[in-house]
């Protein structure tokens, strides 16, 4: 299941950012567009996931992570079809939504939630198998893609892609998935209890519904927390050369930074995996959010290509502590019936912050001329969420309430 879960992560690159930002030079070049209709685009079909990740959650928990992840590859593999056909604005908008709500929107929510169903006390190391998966995505789809638009065009490269989600992923989550080892008769991570110990505690009858937990103090902390990472981590990254250049420091460094960052964030990643295996989640949270606040201090005064890199480092740290104690947080503190739904929330919210995080960017430098003043004000944000996390205590849980 982990393993699956980690091709369906890696398949999800083309629905990425990382992933469409090869495509937008080719594609404005034959469309004609400018970069801020081409944007705009693509930033309210992002928007229009996270309603429909709210409604997939459900879904997971009604009808399972097989049925979902089967119903999102297909989907995405007829998004990637779509845009290929794009010639006009409305097209694209319809191509983008549909890419980012199946591709990176509820792929990867049924993805990882698939994986608590069948890990707990190796949760950790499981979620960090499963960013390692993302981070090779990250390193290699940009490059694949890149090679298929050099040598037959990005429609055809979109055609490339969907063709190898209906060849591979389709089949595998549909024929391989199982939504939890109960249905097979086995046990989480694998352990099977004795006869006098009894079922594990992680055992389906556990876990709260998304009503309970939104009743609770540790979910609002752990909702607002999760707006951070996405909206001050995507709105630096997209601003990011505009920034270093702010700063009197080459286009190249931007580069040279991103490989940093995912340089420093595969050990980080495994290192998360560890701490989250031996001590409360949240000392972990807190640590991802802690590196972004500094890292943030070293990009205000860089004028170095050295801090601009220990900026980089910073954030690559950030990455990989928050992305797997973030995923470890969910079911941990609210168990693993309706992991769907509630996780289906803190997605949503994710999306939410994604999309308007370089807006922010761009409006606080048009506003100042520098980009110095609005990420001193976003300064406190990574700030406040260390706070709220490094305090939160997993609430009591309650008796499951039947399902709708």
């Amino acid at each position: 299941m982990l393993f699956v879960a980690g091709v369906a992560g890696f398949l999800s690159g083309p629905a990425q950012t990382y992933g469409v930002s090869v495509f937008v030079d080719p594609m404005l070049a034959e469309l004609g567009w400018s970069r801020s209709l081409f944007s705009t685009a693509y930033s309210v079909g992002t928007l229009a996931s996270a309603g429909v990740l709210i409604l997939a959650g459900r879904q997971i928990d009604r009808r399972g992570n097989r049925v979902v992840l089967t119903a999102a590859a297909a989907g995405y593999g007829g998004a990637l079809l779509l845009l290929s056909f794009g010639h006009h604005a409305v097209a694209v908008l319809l191509g983008f939504a549909a890419l980012r709500t199946c591709g990176s929107g509820v792929l990867t929510l049924a993805a990882r939630t698939l994986v608590p169903n069948w890990f707990h006390h190796r949760l950790g190391r499981a979620f960090s198998v499963l960013g390692l998966a993302g981070m090779l995505s990250q390193a290699l789809v940009p490059l694949f893609n890149e090679l298929i638009i050099d040598a037959v065009g990005w429609r055809s490269a979109w055609r490339v892609n969907a063709v190898i989600i209906w060849l591979v992923l389709v089949p595998l989550v549909a024929v391989v998935v199982r939504n939890r080892p109960e249905d097979v008769g086995q046990y989480t991570d694998g352990i099977w209890p004795s006869k006098e110990e009894g079922l594990p505690s992680t055992s389906l009858d556990t876990g709260m519904t998304s009503g309970q937990a939104l009743r609770t103090a540790a979910f609002w902390r752990l909702i607002g927390a999760s707006v951070v990472p996405s909206l001050v981590v995507t709105g630096l990254a997209f601003n990011q050369i505009a920034i270093l250049v702010d700063r009197g420091l080459p286009r190249s460094l931007a580069a040279t930074s991103f490989a940093i960052e995912a340089a420093v964030a595969l050990p980080a990643t495994l290192l998360a995996g560890w701490l989250v295996d031996r001590y409360p989640v949240r000392y972990t949270l807190a640590i991802g959010q802690a590196c972004l606040a500094v890292g943030m201090c070293f990009l205000i005064i860089a004028e170095s290509p050295g801090l601009a890199l220990g900026y980089a480092a910073l954030r690559g740290a950030s990455s990989g502590f928050w992305m797997v104690a973030a995923d470890a947080a969910w079911p941990t503190y609210f168990g693993r019936r309706y992991i769907g739904s509630i996780r289906g929330l803190g997605f949503a919210v994710g999306v939410v912050g994604a999309a308007l995080g370089p807006v922010i960017l761009g409006v606080g430098y048009d506003l100042a001329g520098s980009y110095t003043p609005i990420i001193l004000g976003l300064l406190a944000l990574p700030v406040l969420a260390a706070i709220a996390v490094i305090g939160v205590q997993p609430p009591k849980q309650l008796s499951p309430e039947p399902r709708g």
